[in-house]
This record gives structure tokens, C-alpha cells and sequence, in this order.
């Protein structure tokens, strides 16, 4: 008769049934002596989904499942070991498998001998290893076991093994001996291991914990606006709900929301923006960001509150400076009432300075030149242009002063307007405003000139004297005198004045602005020889250092 074998896996154990048959017919064909092992692996136990891994610098730790020996306490990780980011893995399962080799046939009368191997095929301990084996119908009774049966589950129908922890590579093996009945005709035993495998996980129970962070520049410049970023992070192991962020400012900014969904409420002392944040998981993060615009010279303090659920406060600050940009320019210069004295420059004096709290930068401190006026003086730095003089300070501090001076001079009477303003990198300016009387001077110079420049005796020349005034004032007292030399006659003079003691005296006479005199005499040169013309010119204007100057003709012998 041919052999059999059959496998059938529970939830514990593994069964291996064995058909043994009697006949004293050898085999039609080679066969082995043994049956081949039959081994059902056990399902894996369900694998429990653990929450999102927490931030690494909170100080708790995650314990990954473990295999427990029935009765041992949960394991935590070595000191100085944090759990691994992500999924916790499962440790190895245990795997049993067993064995039972009897011979195919055996002639009738003889023992059967069993051997039963259970191994432990993987890299986990296997507890609590049992092995059972019901009697068949066909066995009379037992003959012989070793090692020997559990006494304390064993039973007539039953026989029991038990051999605790079965380490990773490790096997039992049973020698059994049963005896058949005389009338049987094949004898089918039947064996099961069964071990135990479990795994182990804590949950800790933690309150949420909901931390709010800001962030908002120190300082800034009044009508101007900054952002404030608010971060809300989740740094605890379970979910925050209902978050609620208020952010307190002051009704002395403006706040314009960036993230959407903010609620204003009007408060008596300042204004109230609210965002809401039905859940944030663990680890996750909301930024939440709006712009503050200060219209007063005052600092910002925006206080943010947080509440959560649990009971879960938080809070957070930020105090901005408001910076204030002023400039203001003075202008010092001759008093309205003080007219400038005709031929004198009128002294000015800008004085800038930065009346606010923040630095300027590139500074231009700009005096005008009004018309008809020629700067004489001005400060080292300043660069001329037609109409103005500029100096560029390239950083003015908060509070800081710097002087600038410069002198015009006007060469016509009349009232004029100077100006100093300032201006700097902002946009901010500043300007100041002066007017100054000047007194116009007139400005003479002139011209003689003989023709020709020598001539006969007998023959008549003319000596010219153009007196000019090239000032915006009219020069008064204007008086031209000229000496003639011996050696000429008179003949006749334009404009007609009488010689006395061989002098000529025009004048005196106003010269209008910007205005000349001529002066004509016409000789007869009466005897060889070089003729001198001495000339001297007085005025107003001149004070006390009258015009000199000297012209000679050649006269030569000969007639008409």
C-alpha cells in the first residue's frame, strides 16, 4: 500500500497526521522511509497605526511594539536612544515548526517508534511550547516516551509535552513508542505544537500643548508698514482643537490682514483681530501674517493671545519702535531793516538740522542766488550752480546740527529774496526764507585816448575821455579833470567848459546805471616837444581813491 500524510494548521498549533499501514508485501518501488515535514507558518498579529512622529526636542519618546514573555514587564529604550522617525517597526514573530518521521510499514506485532522534532526555524524566542498528541484508536497503549509526558495534562487519550522557551534555532526531539492493536491495519497519529506570541504597545496620555511665537522688526519709520508673522506650532503628541489667536494693536497703527479669515473687533483701549483653527495635528504649523501701518509717534505693542481646548494658553509680544524722519533748516542773515551798504556782500548762514528720530541720509542743503547777486563766499563743499549753491552731507543722526555759510553781492539797489531749504533721501524738506534791502553801487571805469598820437606843430589833434558806469546804481559827483600840457592851445572843448590855469574841469555830474560820459577837447600843438595830458576822475562811488592816469602826443617840428 502506498502512504499518506496530511496538514492541517490551527489557531495555535500545527498538526501533522501520519498513516502508518501494516503489510508484509515489500514495496512495488523505492521509496524513503520517512515522511517529509508539513509546516504552516502562523498569521501576524495586527499591527496597530501610531500618530505622526514628535518634534525630536521635546524630550519624549515613542515605544516601538515588543514581543512579550507572558508576566515580563514593557522594555523602554536604551538611555540615550530616541525612537525612530516614522512607522515603529514590529519585532520578528516566532516560527515553530514540527515534525513526525515513523517508517511507512512495519510487519504486524512490532512497535511503532516515532520521532517528533520541533524546531524553532526563526530569530525570535518561542514561549510557552507545547506539544500534543492524541492516542489513535488503532494503538493498544504507549510504550515508551523521552522524554517523558507532562504527568499533569496527560491523559489516557492524551499525551502532553511542555518545554517553555524554545530559543531561536533550537529544537526538542521526542522518541515515542506506541503499540497497535493485534487486528490493526494501519495506524494514523496525529501530532500538534502550539507556542505563544504576543505584542505589547502604551499609550501615554498627553494634554495638548500649543506654543504661539511672533515676529516683528524693532523699529520703523512712521506711515510706513511692516509685516508681523505669527507662528502657531503644535508641539505636543495629540491634536489641538478650537485654536483661537487674538492679536491685540493699538487703534494708533493700522492693520491690514494678509491670512485670510481675520475678525476685527473694535475694543475701547485698541482693536482685536481673530483667527480660528478648528484642528492642528501634531508637529503641524500655521503662520499666520498681517501688516501694521503706525500713524502716530508712537511705539506698537501687538500682544497675541492663544486658547485651545484643554484648557491649552499661550501667549506672546512684540514692541516696535516708531522712528519719526524730520528735518528743519534756520536762515540767518542781514535784518530787513539794515539795508547792505552799496560795494558790501551780504553774509548768510544756513543752519540744518534733523528734528526727528530716525537718520537721513544723503542730505542736500540748497541756498539760492537771487538775481542780478554773485556769491564772494561760501563753505568748503558747496557746489555752484547758476541760480543756487548746494552742499550734500551724506548722513545726518537724529538730532544733529550742521552749518553752512555764503555771502552775495548785489551790484543794483532792491529788495531780494534769499532762500535755504533742505531735502534729504526720504523724501522729507524743510525750507526757510530771507529778505535782504541791498544798497546798489555804481561801478566806473574809463577810457582816453589822443588822436593822434603825434602830430606837427601847427596842426590840431582831439584828446577823448569816456567815462563809464557799469553798476546797477547811478555814480553822482562824477568830476573828470584834466591838465593840458604848455606846448597845445585850446581850441574848443565838448561839452564847453572854461580852461582856468590850463585845466579843464567836467563835472561834477550824475552817471545813470549802466550809462557813460564823453569828454572831447580839440588843440593846436604850438611847439615841438612830448605834451603830457594829466587826468583825474572823482565820485561818490570812488570815495577816496580817485581814477589817475597820464597821456602823452608827440609833437614835431614842421607847418601846416
Amino acid at each position: 500500500m502506498g502512504r499518506s500524510y496530511w496538514c492541517g494548521a490551527g489557531a495555535v498549533g500545527i498538526a501533522v497526521l501520519v498513516s502508518a499501514t501494516f503489510s508484509l508485501r515489500a514495496p512495488a518501488q523505492s521509496e524513503p522511509d520517512l515522511l517529509p515535514p508539513s509546516v504552516i507558518q502562523l498569521p501576524q498579529a495586527e499591527v496597530l497605526e501610531l500618530p505622526p512622529q514628535p518634534r525630536a526636542d521635546d524630550g519624549d519618546d515613542v515605544l516601538p511594539a515588543q514581543f512579550l514573555t507572558p508576566g515580563q514587564p514593557l522594555a523602554r529604550p536604551p538611555a540615550g536612544q530616541t525612537a525612530p522617525a516614522g512607522a515603529v517597526p514590529d519585532p520578528p514573530p516566532p516560527v515553530v515548526r514540527i515534525r513526525v518521521r515513523v517508517p511507512a510499514h512495519t510487519p504486524p506485532g512490532d512497535d511503532l517508534k516515532y520521532t517528533i522534532t520541533v524546531q524553532n526555524t526563526s530569530t525570535a524566542e518561542a514561549h510557552g511550547v507545547t506539544v500534543r498528541n492524541p492516542v489513535p484508536e488503532a494503538v493498544e497503549m504507549m510504550v515508551k516516551a523521552e522524554p517523558e509526558c507532562d504527568k499533569a495534562k496527560t491523559t489516557p487519550k492524551m499525551l502532553y509535552w511542555s518545554f517553555g522557551t524554545l530559543a531561536p534555532g533550537k529544537s526538542k526531539v521526542i522518541e515515542l513508542t506506541l503499540k497497535p492493536k493485534k487486528d490493526a491495519g494501519e495506524v494514523k497519529n496525529l501530532a500538534y505544537v502550539s507556542f505563544e506570541h504576543g505584542e505589547a504597545v502604551t499609550t501615554r496620555i498627553h494634554k495638548p500643548a500649543v506654543r504661539v511665537t511672533k515676529v516683528a522688526p524693532k523699529q520703523t519709520v512712521q506711515d510706513e508698514a511692516y509685516t508681523v508673522r505669527v507662528a502657531v506650532d503644535n508641539t505636543g503628541k495629540v491634536a489641538a482643537e478650537n485654536v483661537r489667536i487674538v492679536e491685540n494693536v493699538p487703534t494708533s497703527a493700522e492693520v491690514e490682514p494678509v491670512t485670510r479669515g481675520a475678525k476685527k473687533s473694535q475694543q475701547p483701549d485698541g482693536q482685536q483681530w481673530v483667527w480660528e483653527i478648528p484642528k492642528l495635528m501634531p508637529g503641524e504649523r500655521k503662520v499666520l501674517e498681517y501688516r501694521i501701518t503706525p500713524r502716530e509717534a508712537k511705539d506698537v505693542f501687538a500682544l497675541t493671545s492663544l486658547s485651545a481646548g484643554k484648557g491649552v494658553t499661550d501667549r506672546a509680544e512684540a514692541r516696535t519702535l516708531v522712528l519719526v524722519p524730520g528735518l528743519g533748516v534756520k536762515l540767518v542773515g542781514p535784518a530787513a531793516a539794515a539795508p547792505v551798504a552799496p560795494g558790501e556782500a551780504a553774509k548768510y548762514e544756513i543752519t540744518v538740522r534733523n528734528t526727528g528720530t530716525l537718520p537721513s541720509t544723503n542730505v542736500r542743503v540748497t541756498g539760492t542766488l537771487p538775481a542780478d547777486c554773485k556769491p564772494t563766499m561760501k563753505t568748503e563743499g558747496g557746489q555752484l550752480y547758476r541760480d543756487a549753491i548746494q552742499w550734500v552731507v551724506p548722513r545726518l543722526e537724529a538730532g544733529e546740527a550742521q552749518t553752512f555759510r555764503f555771502a552775495v553781492k548785489a551790484t543794483t539797489t532792491g529788495r531780494r529774496i534769499v532762500v535755504a531749504s533742505v531735502a534729504d533721501a526720504r523724501g522729507q524738506r524743510a525750507s526757510d526764507e530771507l529778505a535782504t534791502v541791498f544798497q546798489g553801487t555804481a561801478s566806473l571805469s574809463w577810457d582816453t585816448e589822443p588822436k593822434p598820437v603825434a602830430l606837427a606843430v601847427g596842426r590840431q589833434g582831439t584828446f577823448t575821455v569816456k567815462v563809464r558806469n557799469t553798476g546797477g546804481e547811478a555814480a553822482r559827483n562824477v568830476k573828470v579833470e584834466v591838465d593840458l600840457p604848455d606846448a597845445v592851445n585850446l581850441v574848443q572843448v565838448t561839452p564847453n567848459v572854461q580852461a582856468k590855469s590850463g585845466k579843464l574841469t567836467f563835472g561834477p555830474e550824475t552817471i545813470a546805471a549802466y550809462g557813460e560820459a564823453v569828454y572831447t577837447i580839440t588843440y593846436e600843438a604850438r611847439q615841438p616837444t612830448q605834451a603830457w595830458f594829466k587826468l583825474k576822475m572823482t565820485a561818490d562811488s570812488l570815495g577816496d581813491r580817485p581814477m589817475q592816469t597820464e597821456k602823452a602826443v608827440e609833437i614835431t617840428g614842421g607847418g601846416k
